[in-house]
């Protein structure tokens, strides 16, 4: 695949290329533990969580574990994915379901209602009607006092994301195999309108609990 070509999460060679070289795998278990931390503080019951554009599935086997009467929802548009997050939750046998839907199709996905609702690295994908539409939706999806996180890149004011983007290999490494751009490259949403949407999606509370450059960890409470 030549420089300058546009990927698909639907191909297996892309997907195996961004999975097999994620310099970020170890930077985000931080904010991870923190969501993990917040709704066991919270004592609230979780039976079942759900993770939108999950992936290899990392941020629900978190979830897994950590609640272990707890069943999961794996979402995402990827077939390639879903048949690497099989392999990859293969310890949680039956209490995972696999749903192959986009995020923003959320509501059509026949999903029930969850106590916790995450995502990591996939709704920044979405345009900002899009993106809204879907915190409206999961916020529909959460039982009440519920949580849902989005752990996802995020935009800045003038030229600090490509300040942040020159830097972040110091942190974390680099890449020894440069990605194409894949189809779905949005430009960022900047933190306050991704709380803009979740206000308005009549969640109660909303903060953002971690941040690591252009990543962070936004946060919102379901109502009572």
């Amino acid at each position: 695949m030549g420089a300058g070509q546009i990927s698909s999460w639907q191909s297996a060679e892309y997907v195996g290329l961004w999975a097999g070289e994620d310099v970020l795998a170890r930077v985000l278990e931080t904010p991870r533990q923190i969501s993990l931390a917040l709704v066991r503080d919270a004592g609230i019951e979780v039976s079942h969580v759900v993770d939108l554009g999950s992936g290899e599935g990392p941020y629900l086997a978190d979830l897994l574990r950590a609640f272990e009467g707890a069943r999961g929802t794996w979402l995402d548009s990827s077939v390639p994915m879903l048949e690497r997050a099989r392999e990859a939750l293969v310890e949680f046998g039956d209490r995972v379901t696999f749903v192959v839907a986009p995020a923003e199709e959320l509501a059509r996905a026949g999903v029930e209602h969850a106590d916790v609702v995450v995502s990591s690295r996939a709704l920044h994908h979405l345009t900002p009607d899009a993106l809204a539409q879907c915190y409206r939706e999961v916020a529909r999806l959460l039982t009440p006092n519920g949580f849902f996180f989005n752990l996802d890149y995020v935009g800045s004011s003038a030229d600090w994301e490509k300040r942040y983007r020159r830097i972040r290999d110091q942190f974390t490494g680099s890449r020894r195999n440069r990605l194409n751009p894949h189809r779905e490259d949005k430009p960022l949403h900047p933190v306050s309108e991704h709380l803009r949407w979740l206000e308005e999606a009549a969640f109660a509370a909303v903060d953002v609990p971690w941040r690591f450059l252009h990543a962070a960890l936004i946060a919102a409470r379901a109502k009572a």
